[in-house]
């Protein structure tokens, strides 16, 4: 039993062990197995994790392809767009200048013109030589060539300049139509369809314009061929032309054959008139339109000297000097002559070489405002005098206008070679005593010419010379008029404006020296090469001389990138130079002056003048860059150097510059304002754009940059109004009745015409003082300038008073006591 139960107890031992490692083998296999199936699990969860972005990221992937197309596709929709609209605007524009911009009928027309011109021109001359040549007609056939030379280049240029614009059109077009996207239809079927169709449409247009700008630049490059070959040959007349008036200068001493018999050119008198007066007219035409612009800016200047002598003479009539003048005064009573003379006689020296033709109608007009300026100028004598001469100038030009010798015009030149030289000698005897020296020296050469005249036609047979020398010397004539009496108006111009301007007393011009003119050696060897260039500038010999000197000075010549020439140098600074004159002239003609019998020296302009220079000089500097040739964008360049100049040491410039500016704007002072400053009382005088002028009471002129104008403390009398208070201090005897005094004073104060009486006059009893009691007197003028006036009138008038009405105006006393002291009384007992 007990083996049983120890058998048993151990079976039950074995059992229980075996089950206890049955249930660890259990747990560990369901721990493996969860762990395993866990893992599994997790595993899974990953991948489709990692399923589900790449899908997301394919997705986006998608997306941004299909942004990025239709990103592509729109701006390649946009660039369509700006293309067609580019080419369709810059088809119009090519359609409109092809329609409206070039004239091929009118450019044929004038060429044809040109060709018919040329054949007159050198009809006699090259072709169907005439066996007499006169150097007139040579010099006349030349000028005629080279003005239609000048007009055939200037027709020309157009033609260029229309050829390069139809080029670039056409580039521009062509430049666009190959673009990429222009050739990129859309994705879309229905656009695509519309937008080839729009394609279509616009390449047909296109082709179409090609087609036209084909047709139209083959008819400029037919033009142009035309025209060069036409210029070739019309270069080659002028040298012949040239070359022929160069052998008749050289042979210029030989004799002309027989003069005083008709030649074979079978043209008489009257229609080698009418020949001479067709060609002359074609080349005055022709010069005209070709130096249009000369002409125009000969006239400008008769008008603004025509303004100028206007103004003067109103300036003149408000200083209330006018009728005190006892001189002719022509300048102020003929403007519109005295402008025509000076202008036309200055400029005909601008045209370098013009046909006679325009010389005598300049020369004709002049005479004419000559006529008028002397008309009071002149004595009875004098106008005698002129007459004649006039009429033998007018003949004698009528005869150089002549370009085919006549039988008939050899005896015209000798009767007027004889009527100049004989009343030029008349004068020379007759009026020796009171003829000027000048005019007598004008009168020996000229009798000089005349009788060497006669001799070369009567002795020697020499045509051309003896015609040369007779119109020449009454030109002489004509030439001493001219240029002394432009010489004298302009001295009187200066004159008449600086006895205005000047208000120094050592330096005013005294009335009596208004219209009076000195003729020095200088301006006796100006005379003389006035007359030299008139007498000489169509000549061979002239051109001899100048053509190199053009030529140099019209060189093109370069620096680095830049091109200039001397001539644009000169241009440049003759503009600057003028709206300089033009500045200065507008100053001193808005301003007051010294001489004013009227006091009226107000200025309605003010400091505006100021903006108004401002105005002339920027307008000067900008014709200056384009009238010069010098490309605009230089500028930047002179700006440039300008900051680099402000930085380094031009700041003080540039404070007064602006301060000028700003005066102009705010206008805290204007032209002949009372101001203080720096403790003394000045009138304005002038605003400039660096420095303005003060006028002392004491007489001198003080000159303020505008930058310490403003940077001072001012007093201005006269901003607002021109009233100014004033103060009397009075004193009156201990015992005077005060009432009395008062009402004396009101009296005198309402009694004076300077004094306002609104405001009221304020008269105040101040103080008890040592020796007075002490009254104040305040009252208002009407302007400034009258103040120390009426002071000095109030104080005349109340001391009167005072002593009529036995009012004691009492002067400080001090009673002085001497005390002797102790020593000097017991010295003297």
């Amino acid at each position: 039993m007990a083996f049983y139960n120890i058998t048993n107890r151990l079976f039950f031992y074995k059992n229980a062990k075996l089950k206890a490692t049955v249930l660890k083998t259990v747990f560990i296999l369901f721990f493996f197995v969860e762990t395993s199936f866990s893992y599994a699990q997790n595993v899974t969860s990953k991948k489709d994790q990692d399923s589900t972005n790449n899908k997301i990221e394919n997705l986006l992937k998608l997306d941004q392809e299909k942004s990025n197309a239709l990103f592509k596709e729109n701006k390649i929709s946009r660039e369509r767009s700006l293309l067609f609209d580019a080419i369709s605007k810059n088809v119009q524009v090519a359609d409109l200048t092809l329609k409206t911009g070039i004239d091929y009928k009118g450019f044929t027309t004038e060429l044809n013109n040109v060709i018919k011109l040329k054949k007159t021109a050198i009809d006699g001359i090259i072709k169907n030589k005439n066996d007499f040549q006169t150097l007139r007609n040579i010099t006349v056939t030349s000028i005629m060539l080279k003005e239609l030379q000048t007009r055939l280049d200037i027709q020309l240029a157009k033609i260029k300049k229309n050829n390069l614009e139809l080029s670039e059109m056409q580039t521009k077009i062509d430049s666009l139509m190959i673009k990429k996207s222009l050739f990129t239809a859309p994705k879309d079927s229905i656009r695509k369809s519309l937008y080839y169709e729009r394609y279509s449409q616009m390449n047909a247009d296109v082709i179409s314009l090609n087609k036209r700008f084909k047709n139209a630049l083959d008819s400029i490059s037919k033009l142009q061929i035309l025209a060069n070959k036409f210029k070739y040959d019309l270069q080659n007349d002028i040298i012949e032309t040239d070359n022929i008036r160069k052998d008749e200068f050289t042979n210029l001493f030989d004799s002309d054959g027989k003069i005083f018999e008709k030649g074979t050119n079978k043209m008489g008198f009257e229609e080698s008139f009418f020949y001479s007066l067709t060609k002359e007219l074609i080349i005055l035409i022709f010069f005209i339109s070709n130096h249009f612009d000369t002409i125009v800016l000969m006239l400008l200047l008769a008008i603004a000297l025509i303004i100028y002598l206007l103004f003067l003479k109103n300036k003149y009539k408000k200083e209330g000097v006018y009728h005190q003048i006892e001189f002719s005064k022509q300048i102020l009573k003929h403007p519109i002559a005295c402008a025509i003379l000076i202008s036309f006689t200055l400029f005909n020296f601008f045209f370098i070489y013009p046909p006679f033709a325009f010389t005598a109608l300049i020369w004709l007009i002049s005479i004419i405002a000559l006529t008028v300026v002397n008309k009071e100028y002149f004595s009875s004598k004098d106008k005698f005098i002129w007459k004649i001469y006039v009429l033998l100038i007018l003949i004698s030009l009528y005869d150089n206008n002549i370009l085919i010798h006549s039988v008939k015009e050899v005896y015209l030149i000798l009767f007027l070679a004889l009527a100049t030289a004989a009343f030029s000698i008349y004068n020379l005897i007759k009026n020796k005593e009171v003829l000027k020296p000048l005019f007598k020296y004008t009168l020996y050469i000229v009798t000089v010419f005349e009788i060497i005249s006669m001799f070369f036609i009567l002795i020697h047979h020499n045509y051309n010379l003896g015609k040369l020398l007779m119109v020449n010397g009454i030109i002489t004539i004509l030439m001493y008029y001219l240029f002394t009496n432009t010489y004298r108006l302009i001295a009187d111009i200066i004159n008449y404006s600086n006895f205005l301007r000047e208000t120094n007393e050592e330096k005013q011009l005294e009335i009596n020296d208004l219209e009076k003119v000195n003729f020095t050696t200088k301006t006796n060897i100006l005379f003389l090469i006035g007359w030299l260039i008139s007498i000489g500038k169509n000549s061979y010999f002239f051109h001899t001389l100048i053509d190199p000197i053009i030529d140099y000075f019209n060189k093109s010549r370069t620096i680095g990138d830049i091109n200039y020439s001397y001539q644009s140098i000169f241009i440049f600074f003759s503009i600057l130079l003028t709206s300089v004159l033009i500045a200065k002239i507008v100053s001193f003609l808005t301003s007051g002056s010294a001489r004013s019998s009227t006091g009226n020296k107000g200025n309605k302009f003010g400091s505006w003048l100021i903006l108004i220079q401002i105005a002339i000089f920027s307008i000067g500097i900008s014709l200056a860059f384009i009238s010069s040739g010098i490309p605009v964008d230089r500028l930047t360049i002179i700006i440039s150097a300008l900051g680099v100049g402000i930085g380094f040491g031009l700041q003080t410039l540039v404070n007064n510059l602006v301060s000028g500016l700003i005066i102009a704007f705010e206008k805290p002072v204007n032209i002949n304002d009372t101001i203080d400053i720096g403790g003394q009382t000045v009138k304005m005088k002038s605003i400039g754009i660096r420095s303005s002028v003060v006028a002392t009471f004491d007489g001198a002129d003080v000159i303020i940059p505008n930058g310490d104008l403003l940077s001072q403390h001012l007093t201005n009398w006269t901003l607002s109004n021109t009233k100014k208070r004033t103060d009397i201090l009075i004193g009156v005897a201990y015992g005077t009745n005060l009432e009395e005094a008062k009402s004396l004073l009101n009296e005198i104060l309402q009694n004076h015409s300077s004094v306002l009486q609104s405001p009221e006059p304020i008269i105040w009893v101040t103080q008890f003082g040592n020796s007075s009691i002490d009254i104040v007197v305040k009252f208002w003028v009407n302007h400034i300038n009258f103040a120390n006036d009426v002071k000095s009138d109030l104080i005349i008038a109340i001391d009167k008073t005072f002593r009529a009405h036995n009012i004691e105006i009492p002067f400080p006393q001090q009673d002085v006591y001497i005390k002797p002291s102790n020593d000097h009384i017991t010295e003297k007992e």
